[in-house]
């Protein structure tokens, strides 16, 4: 049986057979296989006696050959697989009989995987236009394939140059295209924040033998783009099972359920360590599920229990305990259960979880994302490829950032009398709540190139948190309200606001300064998480001395209220106000 040459064009996706002993290959019209490359005469094969041989022409210097650099002419065995990366060009050669050539019709060079040898990971899916923007956070020795080609891989390194020839002259094939429409609207991961199309969201298979994805590992059900769907319009995985759980085309996350029907608002809460950030956002969400529908009307729900659960599960700790043990929340750290670990960027980080809330209004259905951070996330000289937590400050709605006045030396002095036991913390160290203020303030100029003279227009708001304990220097005259008659009431937050930054400007005039230095939308607010100072205990079982919730007394102060004026200030017409 006569021996063919099959030439398949991984940028279009289109399969050519020889029709002569003397084919050549090129961008020009004239070539016997014409592909999408830089050069119009890249080579020429030539068969004789059953041998195939391939012959760069003059003007190619090298080019790649399954990963190996090549000057000169090589010989085409028969029934081996040959991958070209040549003049901008990628294609991949096959020769033998017909009978045992390959299946092209199972390949899709619109969908890319990444493997990385060394550490036996793979990465992907990506679009090929994706692969240049992914590249730079890799080794060296990463490996290219696409779907359906086993077992064969071009290396990256040589793909990124076809990639970025096929992005410059618009060269990405026409079904990649339209895939992605143009004006189509970018939705936002709310666990690894990148941005993605409607069309990129990846199904989680159902069937228990697809167990296992090259991101999230051997216990994760595999992430894939659907290609098949039930009457329904339901996805169905490679066994036919329906998938009902989608998932983020870059870290693989799950998505909350009807993630695309919803707008977004992420509100990011920043604090020190120990400054109440985990009680604070515990609070915040027992009222916040209280005061919509009192106050307006409006549902507030769990969007996703799941992903929830351990914000869940600190809430029943905090509003059911009979004693400060039963009631102490632990410190957030970076490699606990407020954090999961992720793809993102070519690297395995640490990423707070999502806390998501849906807000309904009319047919309209807005969810607030929450993320309780570490403390440690902000310190200075702590932000590398390894920790990345504080990346949501530079997409979010809002920043919420928790003052502690028991950790800052003004107050200490104005409160000497109090017996609150946060007082006489060993924790307090002055001056670290202002450095993280100005760290924050050089992420974000960095993360979106914002020069020193500029300020952001996002809302920021200055919570001076445990207002139990000094409410009482403010003066007999108590704050407005900050709703009326189910309207929301942005004045009193204005008239408040101004006099709370007049009392901490007396006390702590660097906090305003930095704030204001960052933001051109700042207000203030007083709140208290618990509603009364805390009390000292012994743990049972570490003999250590805690401080935590007095036995059943958590009556929170005001907690609601930064959150109510951020989404005032992002949607206008979604909250009642005497505004609107």
């Amino acid at each position: 049986m006569n021996k063919q040459l099959y030439i398949y064009d991984c940028l279009c996706s289109k399969l050519r057979a020889s029709d002569g002993n003397f084919m050549t290959i090129g961008a020009g019209d004239k070539n016997t296989f014409r592909v999408k490359m830089k050069v119009e005469n890249g080579g020429s094969f030539a068969q004789r006696d059953d041998v195939c041989r391939f012959f760069p022409h003059g003007h190619i210097s090298s080019y790649s050959l399954n990963g190996v650099q090549m000057k000169s002419d090589v010989i085409i065995r028969p029934e081996k697989m040959y991958l070209f990366v040549l003049g901008c060009g990628c294609f991949i050669c096959w020769y033998g009989n017909d009978a045992s050539r390959p299946d092209f019709s199972q390949y899709d060079a619109n969908i890319w995987f990444l493997y990385n040898p060394t550490q036996s990971e793979w990465y992907g899916p990506y679009a090929l236009q994706d692969l240049p923007m992914v590249a730079p956070e890799l080794p060296e020795d990463i490996l290219a394939t696409f779907q359906g080609l086993d077992h064969s891989a071009f290396y990256l390194k040589d793909i990124v140059t076809v990639a970025e020839y096929a992005i410059s002259t618009g060269e990405i094939c026409v079904e990649q295209q339209e895939e992605h429409p143009q004006g189509a609207e970018e939705l936002r991961c709310p666990n690894c924040w990148e941005l993605f199309n409607p069309a990129e969201i990846m199904s989680i298979a159902s069937h228990p033998d697809l167990l296992g994805d090259p991101k999230l590992g051997e216990t994760a059900m595999l992430r894939f783009i659907p290609h098949e769907y039930n009457a329904s319009g339901l996805p169905l995985d490679s066994r036919g099972m329906i998938c009902s759980e989608h998932a983020c085309p870059h870290c693989h996350r799950k998505l909350p359920p009807f993630f695309t029907e919803t707008k977004q608002h992420i509100i990011s809460l920043v604090g020190v360590p120990a400054a109440g950030k985990s009680y604070y956002i515990t609070a915040l969400v027992r009222e916040l599920e209280t005061l919509f529908p009192r106050e307006f009307g409006m549902p507030f729900r769990d969007a996703d229990p799941v992903t929830n659960e351990p914000l869940n599960e600190m809430r029943m700790r905090l509003f059911t305990a009979q004693t400060p043990q039963e009631a102490y929340l632990a410190k957030t750290h970076m490699h606990g259960r407020l954090y999961q670990k992720i793809w993102k960027q070519g690297i395995h980080v640490n990423i707070p979880r999502p806390f998501i809330y849906n807000l309904n209004k009319d047919s309209e259905t807005h969810s607030i994302v929450l993320y309780d951070n570490a403390g440690e996330d902000f310190q200075p000289g702590n932000h590398d490829a390894q920790t990345m937590g504080s990346q949501h400050l530079s997409v979010s709605s809002a920043i919420l950032f928790l003052f502690d006045p028991t950790a800052n030396p003004g107050f200490r002095q104005l409160l000497q009398e109090c017996p609150d036991p946060q007082l006489r913390s060993n924790l307090y160290r002055p001056g670290r709540q202002a450095m993280l203020l100005a760290e924050s303030e050089m992420r974000l100029r960095t993360r979106l190139n914002l020069p020193p003279s500029e300020k952001l227009d996002i809302p920021m708001a200055i919570i001076i948190g445990k207002c139990d304990t000094w409410s009482h220097l403010l003066g007999p005259e108590p704050l407005l309200p900050a709703t009326r008659n189910g309207m929301f009431m942005p004045e009193h937050i204005n008239i408040n606001s101004a006099r709370l930054r007049q009392f901490i400007f007396n006390i702590a005039p660097h906090i305003c300064t930095n704030a204001e230095a960052i933001s051109s939308n700042v207000r203030y607010f007083a709140a208290s998480a618990l509603g009364e100072s805390p009390v000292e205990f012994v743990d049972e079982r570490s003999g250590t001395k805690l401080i935590g919730p007095a036995n059943g007394s958590v009556h929170p102060i005001r907690v609601a209220e930064p959150v109510l004026w951020a989404l005032h200030c992002a949607v206008p017409s979604l909250i009642p106000s005497s505004h609107n």
